[in-house]
């Protein structure tokens, strides 16, 4: 039987009141998640919130009024907060692409710290720090080597991201005066379920920025782990056996921090804080059979939810109606003249039909932001959420016609 999400009622309703696939967020859930994660949270523990995993504006104002920073990694991104009244001392500006114009802007506007990706970033920093007579809070991100793997981030690929220890070491970095050394940011892999893995990449990264910091003979304050907490998309259930408890993520790197006497860790957490409240929904368009393989058509696809393609993981799904019939594998694909578009593979109920819609779970996080709307001209995802018990449509779908002149 299908298992019906306590908030089906308002997505139902929803797909009367928005003509296309929209993106549907449980702010109620999320606040709550959010509050238990700060529950006996060392404060030497320090929380971020990343951004780009999800720019509602409504998710960031959950997250201020709970009192999180914020990691930028763009200029759209930094304004937005600043637009918002976020305290710019709160926000970590993160991204390998800073032009000395951007770095001006995050000065001028008082940004909390700089995340410093090459050579260039420096200087320019401390130029723009020396002509507004400040002192600017930075951290070096390392690159390092690992034995195997890879990741969205890069993991054990060489990338544009910081510099290796050896690169580091090549630059004279105390000859910029007016930049404070806070410690670095470290962070090369993405969505990992295994607090072991997680120790053990932990490890390295704090070793190896202890060493840099020794060399350096910096006063090692901070270490920026990053996030990569992983979500586990196999399943539509909010709670698996397989995703990893914050509580043990908070007391392993509790322990980190005191066995490696560093004064504080942070954490731009992204995707683990938001990607459980979140659905895409869509329309079924056509359902056939092809060469012995069952396939549903869409009528959103990668469009607005390129993730799925990045990454080759599907988003969890589930019709919305319910059904006590059988179910049947069927792969789905979205609208666009592609194979790519292709949104996984699922078993459903028999007796599903066009005009029936899917609902695609944990897409809270990765989704419409990471879209490619433009394709093929199709009308842009709407967006709407819940929160003390009001449904809010912040973004209809735009149509296409809006763009193209």
């Amino acid at each position: 039987m299908n298992t019906i999400n306590q908030n089906d009622a308002h997505i139902t309703g929803l797909t009367q009141r928005i003509a296309g696939p929209f993106y549907f967020y449980d702010l109620d859930g999320l606040e709550s998640h959010l509050t238990q994660m700060l529950q006996g949270q060392d404060p030497s523990i320090k929380l971020w919130y990343a951004c780009k995993a999800n720019p509602l504006s409504a998710i960031l104002k959950v997250m201020r009024n709970l009192n999180y920073s914020f990691d930028v990694a763009s200029l759209g991104e930094f304004e937005h907060l600043l637009n918002m009244g976020i305290n710019s001392e709160k926000i970590l500006a993160t991204g390998p692409a800073k032009s000395k114009e951007y770095i001006t802007h995050l000065i001028q506007n008082n940004v909390g710290v700089i995340v410093v990706e090459s050579p260039n970033q420096l200087k320019w920093i401390n130029e723009v720090a020396i002509e507004q007579n400040k002192k600017i809070s930075v951290l070096l991100r390392l690159q390092l080597d690992w034995p195997d793997g890879e990741s969205v981030l890069g993991g054990n690929k060489i990338t544009p991201f910081g510099l290796s220890s050896s690169d580091w070491k090549e630059i004279n970095i105390v000859q910029y005066q007016n930049i404070k050394y806070l410690g670095f940011h470290v962070f090369q892999w993405g969505n990992i379920l295994d607090l072991t893995q997680l120790s053990a990449i932990w490890e390295k990264s704090i070793l190896e920025a202890k060493a840099l910091a020794q060399f350096f003979k910096l006063d090692l304050q901070v270490i920026d782990l990053g996030g990569g907490l992983g979500i586990d998309y196999t399943t539509t259930q909010r709670v698996s056996s397989r995703e990893l408890k914050f509580a043990d993520i908070h007391n392993l790197l509790k322990e980190k921090k005191e066995q490696h006497n560093i004064a504080q860790i942070w954490m731009e957490l992204g995707r683990f804080s938001v990607a459980h409240f979140g659905s895409y929904i869509t329309k079924i368009i056509d359902i056939k059979t092809v060469r012995g393989q069952n396939f549903i058509v869409t009528e959103g696809g990668i469009n607005h939810s390129a993730r799925v393609a990045l990454t080759k993981e599907a988003f969890p799904a589930r019709m919305l109606r319910e059904s006590t019939k059988n179910t049947t594998n069927f792969k789905v694909h979205g609208p666009l003249c592609t194979a790519l578009d292709f949104m996984g593979e699922f078993s459903l109920p028999h007796d599903i039909e066009i005009g029936d819609h899917l609902v695609f779970e944990k897409a809270g996080a990765y989704g419409f932001t990471e879209s490619m709307p433009y394709f093929l001209c199709h009308e842009s995802a709407a967006e709407a959420f819940i929160y003390k018990e009001r449904v809010t449509v912040p973004r209809l779908g735009v149509d296409p016609h809006s763009w193209l002149k």
